[in-house]
């Protein structure tokens, strides 16, 4: 597109200007069809190809985007239905528990069925008056947790040697990845959930911590009778 200048001559219009006169008036080539037709626009394969058959195939193309990005979005929205419905019914079989020890063998039990992981443990804080044991935490077990019981958030990925070691023990050697969930009760961080896998990628810090947070809070106020108590 050019314009003729005072002089008589003409000065080629540049590409931003012509695109936004095209912007403000999408009615041009309703007025001018003639130019549709003698439009081309080179294609990938080095052929020219009409702006109907051009915007044909960006239409095209653009909804297999869409429909990619529907798929993705349905399949999220299932996973949060299996999530919930699997929260629901640990959830109810909690409710069973007769004593400290079936209570953890349920939690253990829910969260290899949940996460079908190589290797689950839970520990626990000491309360007063214990200073370690089966599913407790020693005081210095305890400090090597300091940094993730301060910050009381989910953690996915490879986890430090040592907190491996004590949460998986022999098997740690094998450990690829882990989510390590804490166990709160109205925001005390009381113990450890950790569902590790052989796979390097099968827990990574891309991915969501949402039901992760919801099942530590669970898991501490199912926990809460039997540790204030200290009963079992």
């Amino acid at each position: 597109m050019t314009s003729q200048n005072s002089a008589g001559l003409d000065d080629t219009l540049p590409d931003e200007a012509i695109a936004a006169y095209l912007e403000e008036d999408p009615d041009f080539f309703v007025r001018h069809p003639a130019l549709v037709t003698r439009l081309q626009i080179p294609h990938e394969c080095g052929d020219a190809v009409s702006l109907v058959t051009y915007q044909v195939a960006r239409l095209r193309d653009e909804n297999k985007q869409l429909k990619h990005r529907l798929d993705d979005l349905l399949q999220v929205a299932r996973d949060n239905d299996r999530l919930a419905d699997q929260l629901h019914r640990l959830t109810l079989e909690l409710m069973d528990s007769q004593d400290l020890d079936g209570l953890l063998q349920t939690l253990k039990d829910g969260l290899r069925h949940q996460f079908q992981s190589d290797l689950v443990a839970i520990a626990l804080l000491p309360t007063q008056g214990e200073s370690g044991g089966q599913d407790v935490l020693s005081p210095d077990d305890q400090a090597v947790f300091g940094d993730f019981i301060k910050a009381a958030k989910p953690r996915l990925g490879r986890l430090d040697p040592a907190q491996a070691a004590l949460l998986f023990g022999d098997a740690a050697d094998r450990l690829g990845s882990a989510a390590v969930v804490p166990i709160s009760d109205n925001h005390n961080v009381s113990g450890i959930l950790a569902v590790g896998s052989f796979e390097p990628d099968r827990f990574n810090p891309s991915q969501g911590t949402v039901f992760l947070r919801q099942l530590g809070q669970l898991a501490g106020r199912a926990l809460r009778p039997y540790r204030a108590s200290g009963t079992a």
